[in-house]
This record gives C-alpha cells, sequence and structure tokens, in this order.
C-alpha cells in the first residue's frame, strides 16, 4: 500500500512538474495582461517572384513584398476577416476590422471623450535577425467633417495640417517599427500597438485668419479608424526583409490616450 502510495504522489508531481514548465514556456511572450484572442493575423514577406495569390492560412495570412511598400485597407464590419490576403500583385491587401468604439479629441484637452479601445492590437515580428517592417496608419481626410471638429473645438476653421503624405493620404505621426534584432528563437516578444494601428494622430496649426499668416497654436489631434473625419484608412507596410509579423487582436479595455505622452514635442 506504502509503495502504492508513493508512486501515486511521485506521479502527481511529475505531472504538476510538467504543467509548471508548459506554463514557463508560454508565458512571458509581452501578452500576459491580455483578454481572451479574437483574432489571429500572419503578415509575411515574400520574396520577387512570390505572386501573393496562396489561400492557405484560412483567412489569417496577408502576403507583402519581403522587400518594398504595400498598403492594407481596412473596412468597417461586425467581426475580424482577411478580405483580400495578396499585397502583392497590385501593392494593395484588404482587412476587415471592427469599429474600435473610440472618439477623436485634442490631445492634452480630453474631456469626455471615448479613450478605451473595445479591442486591442499587438505585433510580434519573426525571422532572421535584422528584418524590420514598418508600419504607419493612414488616411484621406473629409476636410468638411475636420472642420466641424475644428469650429467646435477652436472656434476656427483656418488649419494646416503638417503630417506626412502618401499620395492624397496622410499619414499619423505615430509609427510601429518592428524589428528582429536577436538572433535566438522565442526572444522576441508582443509589443501592444492598439493606438499607433486603430488612430491616426493629425498635426494641426490653426491660424487666425483665411492667409495662414497668423499662427495661433499647434496641437495634435488623435483620431480612430472609421470616424467621420478619415477616409479610406489603411497600414502602410514598409517592409525591409522582415519575413512575418504576428498580429492579434485581443478582448481587452486599452486606454488610447495613454501614448500621447510618447509623441515628439510640438
Amino acid at each position: 500500500m506504502k509503495k502504492k502510495l508513493v508512486l501515486i504522489v511521485l506521479c502527481s508531481l511529475v505531472i504538476l512538474g510538467s504543467l509548471f514548465i508548459a506554463n514557463v514556456a508560454v508565458a512571458g511572450n509581452g501578452t500576459e495582461v491580455a483578454g481572451k484572442k479574437l483574432f489571429s493575423l500572419n503578415i509575411i514577406g515574400v520574396p520577387d517572384g512570390h505572386d501573393g495569390a496562396s489561400t492557405s492560412g484560412n483567412g489569417h495570412r496577408i502576403f507583402v513584398p519581403l522587400n518594398g511598400t504595400s498598403r492594407i485597407y481596412l473596412k468597417k464590419g461586425d467581426d475580424f476577416s482577411v478580405l483580400d490576403g495578396n499585397g502583392v500583385d497590385d501593392g494593395k491587401a484588404k482587412l476587415q476590422l471592427p469599429d474600435p468604439g473610440l472618439d477623436p479629441y485634442i490631445v492634452g484637452q480630453k474631456t469626455n471623450e471615448d479613450t478605451v479601445a473595445d479591442y486591442s492590437v499587438y505585433v510580434r515580428p519573426l525571422g532572421k535577425p535584422n528584418g524590420l517592417a514598418t508600419i504607419t496608419t493612414c488616411a484621406e481626410i473629409n476636410a468638411i467633417n475636420l472642420q466641424a471638429f475644428l469650429t467646435k473645438k477652436q472656434k476656427s476653421i483656418y488649419y494646416k495640417l503638417l503630417n506626412s503624405m502618401d499620395g492624397d493620404a496622410y499619414c499619423s505621426i505615430e509609427q510601429v517599427v518592428a524589428e528582429v534584432t536577436v538572433p535566438k528563437k522565442g526572444n522576441n516578444k508582443f509589443q501592444e500597438v492598439t493606438a499607433e494601428l486603430l488612430t491616426i494622430v493629425l498635426k494641426v496649426e490653426i491660424y487666425a485668419d483665411e492667409e495662414q499668416t497668423i499662427l495661433l497654436e499647434t496641437f495634435y489631434i488623435r483620431v480612430p479608424i472609421f470616424d467621420s473625419i478619415l477616409i479610406d484608412e489603411y497600414w502602410k507596410y514598409e517592409n525591409e526583409g522582415l519575413k512575418v509579423l504576428q498580429v492579434r487582436f485581443y478582448e481587452g479595455d486599452i486606454d488610447v490616450s495613454e501614448a500621447d505622452a510618447d509623441l515628439p514635442p510640438l
């Protein structure tokens, strides 16, 4: 009886030890505080000659050039879905996302605006060292709606946007830089990038006159994707050899205004 009891105890310890090791193996990847995973996406860099037409991955893959620029357009929907996974043929892919449920606001002057996103976004780069991708959220501007927002907030319609442009689109002051810098497998952790990928930060100058000769002030506006101020939102994906970017969407309340502290000084 004693031998059987000892054997049971030893087996239990082995099982518990195995569970502990398994937990250690999966913990520490940067998403420990995230909630339930909602959707997984891999953005895969492919070399010249790849047509990007693979349908494998059950709708969770987007192919982009291994070296070059592509655009992942964002469409509002009820759930997450890859609508066009080929960002190689014409440099354009399409991803459906739910509305993050945010309000636009002037940085530093937030009052009752909703700045807590309905879901969070994390990214992790994988591949050989020195692979790098830069992601910038861009969109065209609905001038009428932006003027209405500024008139309500600033009592003026004379403004200038200082953001860099990509064709007719204005690109956010913020960027996500995903880089593989270490050779050891598994050392790259997820980083939380909810604000950077679900909002656009516009840098605005306000003038007292239509000729824009009397500058009154300069400030940032954080505008969420799918807001009426924006048109045709997309992620500008500039790849410099990054083979895989894992993108994960989770339940959880992320306050995008916490990223305001990291914006460049005005």
